[in-house]
């Protein structure tokens, strides 16, 4: 993620919903004038978003296997965008952004190629680090934001009147760097789960039951939500800011994953065996540089690391389950 010294994108094959990487690569000039700080796909990686400090979003569109055409340049920052995050499709083409201007931007396509803001959000007077959008299974469009002033909030979006509301909490007495939605498992939760990266070198994991009223109420602005954080085992293994936090997407075993990475060179998934468990942490590995962003494969079972050297690593739980490998080429 830290390896975007330029406009330039370099793309790496992983070939058909996570399965192992095939070692190729494409780079796309993105027409960027300065950094790029986030690489998003759609639902359906037909079309890839980028987020860069020239203050502009680019919507790519996919055409066969390699080849990839500028579709759309979103606008609207007074200030670098940091990251992007797609609605799932059900919700239309929606297409979230948020900057260092204390802004997030919700857009949606009216007809190819044409966007339009359908919602600004400039609740936090700090920069909006990360967002990420609610497992469409909770049936309410809702986004979550973690801002510089300790602050993460959630806005959300009711069909019946077409406006949006927004609920903040407190996550720090410093800044909070990064956001992740816990995916909905096996069974129906009632509860809303997720995880915040602040720089007070904390990983926190917050849930908040449901209203009886529900969540359409919760977006219509009629019910608040009440989060407060779960039990965690040695919760101050990272010595530095936390720059990461990724739940990995429910494969179908009953055990959530959550990775984190810090500017302390290190990286971990956090897990527990049952919900009345605290959440315990695991060390992956001690890098060489600050560790800047951590993401999963849609299967779940590969983390993609990307650290300060400009390199980005593929990982993988061994079958025992007591250590993590890095995968150096595809057979692995």
């Amino acid at each position: 993620d830290d390896a975007r010294e330029s406009g330039d994108l370099w793309w790496y094959e992983e070939g058909c919903a996570g399965m192992q990487p095939t070692g190729e690569s494409t780079m796309i000039e993105t027409k960027h004038e300065d950094h790029i700080h986030d690489v998003q796909w759609d639902y359906y990686a037909r079309r890839l978003a980028t987020a860069s400090s020239d203050r502009t979003v680019k919507v790519w569109k996919v055409e066969g296997e390699s080849e990839y055409s500028l579709s759309a340049t979103l606008t609207g920052h007074d200030g670098p965008v940091w990251e992007v995050g797609w609605a799932h499709p059900s919700w239309g083409t929606v297409l979230a952004s948020c900057s260092y201007d204390g802004s997030v931007l919700v857009y949606r396509e009216d007809s190819p190629g044409r966007w339009s803001v359908a919602h600004k959000w400039s609740g936090s007077a700090c920069s909006i680090n990360s967002i990420e959008w609610a497992p469409v299974e909770h049936g309410v469009l809702m986004l979550a934001c973690a801002s510089s002033d300790g602050h993460f909030s959630v806005i959300a979006h009711s069909a019946e009147t077409n406006a949006w509301s927004c609920h903040r909490h407190a996550a720090s007495a410093l800044g909070c760097n990064a956001v992740s939605w816990a995916p909905v498992g096996v069974k129906a939760d009632d509860v809303l789960r997720l995880a915040t990266g602040t720089c007070d070198n904390l990983v926190k994991v917050w849930r908040a039951a449901i209203p009886e009223a529900g969540l359409k109420a919760v977006a219509a602005g009629a019910a608040q939500l009440a989060f407060e954080t779960e039990p965690v085992v040695d919760g101050r293994v990272h010595k530095e800011w936390v720059r990461d936090v990724a739940f990995a997407p429910f494969n179908g075993v009953p055990v959530a994953l959550l990775a984190s990475c810090s500017e302390d060179k290190t990286v971990y998934v956090w897990s527990r065996a049952a919900d009345d468990q605290p959440w315990t942490p695991k060390l992956v590995h001690k890098f060489d540089h600050p560790v800047w962003r951590v993401s999963w494969s849609v299967t779940g079972n590969i983390l993609a690391v990307s650290s300060g050297d400009d390199d980005v690593s593929l990982w993988k739980e061994n079958l025992a389950g007591d250590a993590w490998a890095k995968l150096d080429k595809p057979e692995d």
